[in-house]
């Protein structure tokens, strides 16, 4: 099998959403996992995630359905919202509808709490798999495999999953690519407890208020005890040192001045929250994420903007597929470059669509009410990605 045997485990740097899913994906196939990490303590940044019905299937494949929805909201109903009158300028059904359609719910829950089902279920299947505190120096690869140099020593195995995010040590080595490019957008993001708001009795669950230049999501998370608060706005460049900093709270406030007093409680909310401010940075898409055992998975082969939500579907089905695709490549006894050829071959085409779809998207959104007259609904999207079954998709190897 070119050097490589099934006892020599694969290497995934970084344990986000995507090495996670990849990780307990190969884990419950039988192959083993070396996942490492760089931080010295898992700590799951972001507020929030959705999760359409294309990623609650891929999770539901890794085994942790029952911890999963225990952990989510099952929003019923979603809106956009006009920022300054509040009316609903386009609506639609979430909720049973889309789990009649789909097959599986539409959920919604903190960030850190999806990752700790995940990192929970990691343990449960091999204790000594995650490595924590070894960031990723450097790599080398041979006929016999790929070694990792990191900050906790070298780790050895038969090929290297880069998942470690738009600032990718794997990439960089791969690509040389430089840095991740800002996209024009900021967000403020955080969680704001319901009973703080002014008013907590909103609806619908999930809604998103259109402004010019502007938007704002709230969705509740952790039943109805908080809510997901993100703000977005679009602007010339990034002049901050970093690229995630405390929110300033008479910049979220000067943004967003003039908004409905729903959406003005949420700004207050997140005023109050202690909110953090991020720039959204991307890249050019690479012509391929394989060199020859070591591939790309997640933020570091396709970021994505967040406009469709499926940021971190994208990231989930990454790691289901390319669990699917070693461990066929194992069981039929070819290369692991085999394995990895057969993951590209089947994303490249879904993830770079799906780039464009949210690019194109968080455009038409802010720019709506410049270009299209006062009243006009909002068009609604196809959800086209929730058609994609990663669990099924026949793997061409």
């Amino acid at each position: 099998m070119s050097g490589a045997t099934k006892a020599e485990p694969v290497l995934i740097a970084g344990a986000g959403i995507g090495g996670l899913c990849a990780a307990i994906g190969l884990l419950r196939a039988g192959v083993p996992v070396r996942l490492l990490e760089q931080a010295a303590e898992l700590r799951e940044v972001g507020a929030a995630v959705s999760l359409a019905p294309n990623a609650t299937l891929a999770l539901d494949s890794l085994g942790v359905a029952e911890a999963l929805r225990a952990a989510s909201n099952w929003p019923q109903h979603a809106a956009m919202k006009h920022y300054r009158t509040g009316e609903e300028m386009s609506s639609y059904a979430m909720g049973a509808e889309m789990a009649r359609r789909w097959g599986r719910p539409y959920l919604q829950l903190l960030r850190a709490d999806l990752h700790t089902v995940l990192v929970d279920e990691l343990r449960r299947l091999d204790p000594q798999a995650l490595q924590l505190g070894a960031r990723v120096l450097g790599l080398s690869q041979d006929a016999q495999g790929v070694s990792v140099q990191t900050s906790a020593g070298s780790f050895s195995g038969c090929c290297l999953i880069g998942a470690d995010g738009v600032r990718s040590a794997v990439r960089a080595a791969l690509y040389g690519d430089g840095a991740p490019d800002f996209t024009g957008y900021v967000a403020w993001r955080g969680v704001v407890p319901v009973e703080t708001l002014r008013h907590p009795d909103f609806t619908p669950d999930t809604a998103v208020f259109l402004g010019p230049q502007r938007t704002m999501l709230r969705y509740r998370v952790r039943g109805q005890t908080a809510v997901n608060v993100v703000a977005f706005a679009r602007v010339d460049r990034w002049a901050e040192e970093g690229w995630s900093l405390p929110a300033d709270p008479a910049e979220l406030r000067a943004n967003f001045a003039g908004w409905h007093e729903e959406a003005d409680d949420m700004i207050e909310g997140l005023c109050r929250s202690g909110a953090f401010k991020w720039g959204l940075f991307g890249r050019a898409a690479l012509p391929q994420w394989q060199q020859g055992k070591v591939s790309l998975i997640g933020d570091a082969a396709h970021p994505m903007l967040p406009f469709l939500g499926q940021g971190a579907a994208m990231a989930i089905e990454d790691g289901v597929l390319m669990a699917r695709a070693l461990a066929r490549a194992f069981e039929q006894k070819l290369g692991v470059e085999a394995g990895l050829a057969c993951f590209e071959r089947l994303r490249y085409p879904r993830a770079t669509n799906t780039v464009r779809r949210s690019d194109a998207h968080g455009l038409r959104i802010h720019q709506h009410l410049a270009t299209a007259p006062e009243g006009t609904p909002v068009p609604r999207d196809d959800f086209a990605e929730f058609d994609f079954d990663v669990v099924t998709t026949p793997l061409d190897i």
